[in-house]
């Protein structure tokens, strides 16, 4: 004969959400979000406004101070700053977010063992800081967002 047991009801299963421990992320890193979201909203404003009036008048930029430089008008610096701050930089954000390495990322990070993103941050990092140098060295003038822009890219 069969003997039956009484089992307690097993508890219900928690969400997914709730099961999945959560990692806190260092102060820094969110810093480091938060710096370059505005580095990626002031290229996007910057890129866009020199893409729509290449003459740089909207932000009040001259073409004089292209003279020495191998550019003309302010389109390919305008590109520049959407390709490589704007849209740059919100993937260099998501990726610091979410910690995903899609594909060839993850090769890469195997490759310089660190996430691809942290590189990512310290290469726009450079980039910035040599930008602002050659605005510095070819461009007459500066305006007072250049010595915050070089501080933001140290």
């Amino acid at each position: 004969m069969l003997e039956l047991k009484h089992t307690e009801a097993r508890p219900a299963t928690r969400p997914i959400a709730e099961r999945i421990e959560r990692v806190r992320r260092p102060r820094g890193v969110w810093a480091l979000v938060a710096l370059i979201g505005l580095l990626a909203a002031g290229g996007l404003d910057g890129g866009l406004s020199f893409v729509l009036d290449r003459t740089g008048a909207s932000l009040g930029a001259k073409l004089s101070w292209l003279e020495h430089t191998p550019v003309h008008d302010f389109l390919l610096p305008g590109l520049f700053l959407l390709a490589v701050f704007a849209i740059g930089g919100l993937v260099l954000i998501v990726g610091l977010i979410s910690r995903r390495s899609p594909g060839p990322l993850r090769l890469l990070d195997r490759r310089l063992g660190y996430h691809w993103a942290w590189v990512g941050s310290i290469v726009l990092g450079l980039v910035l800081v040599s930008w602002i140098v050659y605005e510095l060295v070819v461009m007459p003038g500066s305006t007072f967002l250049q010595p915050m822009l070089i501080t933001i890219g140290f």
